[in-house]
């Protein structure tokens, strides 16, 4: 019995230890005394902290998502302005478009004096559209303007993404063209890569363009002397007399084709009659004349019998 108890002391006393040695461990670790378990490297303070800070900037910016895309708007105007000089107004159309950083695209004139007209067709860049159609409207009485704005920004979205794709179709062909052993595979490999390259060839030359039209606007003036007559342009009249209207223009249009076929075809006809006409009439005179078929004879037919008349009696 006592041997029990020196036993039981015992072992209180070894937990009592080591439930003081754990708390001396726990206040050393808390008070920084135990040694780190490796030494971070110089300037790995100085990272981590490059690091979090560009975390918090990626994080103010919109939580790392991708930047928005802007829109992509292609403008056309057209322009229609009365003056007093056609040749000194386009001159000033010119001089706005290079002065942009623009350039003439086409030009046709008629001179005449007063009844001169000018259509000029300048590119610009876009964000200088306004003030350059605006300008154009100062060149004398303004007549007639519309102005276009279409928004392509989904079509360059897709274009951009199906270029990016058909790019790693093109370079995924050319590992396997560059790791292809037999001459089979080559030449298969190699028309499927030109097949690759001349659609990726044609979706960026289309992007080429896109990009031309969004970045530098269209703009048509339309320059008249102060004689020139000038119709406005109606809106479409959807009422029975401009169904009428329109029915009549289409008549008197397919009129005029009629008669353009009819005349272009007249000198053959013409020819025609006076080299197949003698030649029916010889064929016809040449065609053998078959022989009279005699008459059958007449069938004597019998006279009719004439009926009995009974003589009238005298007895009233």
């Amino acid at each position: 019995m006592l041997v029990r108890r020196k036993t039981v002391a015992l072992a209180l006393a070894g937990l009592a230890l080591v439930l003081v040695a754990g708390c001396g461990a726990s206040d050393k670790t808390d008070s920084g005394g135990a040694a780190p378990a490796a030494v971070a490297p110089e300037g790995a303070g100085d990272l981590g902290s490059k690091t979090g800070a560009d975390q918090n900037t990626t994080s103010e910016q919109g939580g790392g998502q991708p930047p928005e895309i802007g829109r992509a708007i292609v403008y056309n105007g057209q322009l229609t302005v009365r003056v007093d000089d056609v040749e000194v107004a386009a001159q000033r159309v010119r001089s706005a478009a290079t002065g942009v950083g623009g350039f003439v695209g086409s030009e046709k004139s008629t001179s005449g004096g007063s009844r001169a007209q000018s259509s000029i067709t300048i590119r610009v860049p876009a964000d200088k559209f306004d003030s350059v159609l605006a300008d154009a409207a100062k060149l004398g009485e303004e007549l007639d303007r519309s102005v276009n704005a279409e928004d392509v920004t989904a079509t360059v979205v897709d274009l951009d993404a199906r270029i990016k794709a058909q790019q790693a179709s093109v370079d995924s062909v050319r590992r396997m063209f560059a790791q292809a052993k037999q001459l089979s595979e080559v030449v298969q490999l190699e028309q499927e890569l030109s097949r690759r390259q001349a659609d990726l060839d044609a979706l960026l030359a289309k992007q080429r363009r896109l990009d031309d039209l969004v970045k530098l606007s269209t703009i048509t003036v339309t320059l008249v002397g102060p004689d020139t007559p000038y119709v406005e342009p109606k809106s479409e009249d959807p009422s029975f007399l401009g169904g009428l209207r329109a029915g009549w223009n289409t008549f008197v249009v397919i009129l005029k084709v009629a008669a353009a076929v009819l005349g272009f075809l007249l000198p053959f006809l013409v020819v025609a009659a006076v080299v197949l006409a003698p030649l029916w009439w010889w064929l016809r005179r040449r065609r053998p004349t078959p022989p009279a078929v005699p008459a059958a004879p007449a069938t004597p037919v019998p006279p009719a019998s004439t009926p009995a008349v009974e003589p009238k009696s005298t007895e009233e």
